[in-house]
């Protein structure tokens, strides 16, 4: 980190910021590609309970 006087030149601060967006998009990306495969598996659940009902 830097001190609290210290600052980033522009070229810098892009690459920090484009750094961190890349990370965030994967991560949000990762997240909702797990909430929707979590969803179909509890559809694919139901459906086979009522089939067996």
């Amino acid at each position: 980190m830097l001190g609290r006087h210290q600052r980033l030149s522009a070229k810098e601060r892009t690459l920090v910021t484009t750094e961190f967006k890349q990370a965030h998009s994967f991560h949000t990306h990762e997240k909702r590609r797990l909430k929707r495969a979590m969803n179909k598996r509890l559809r694919q659940a139901i459906k086979q309970d009522t089939a067996l009902a």
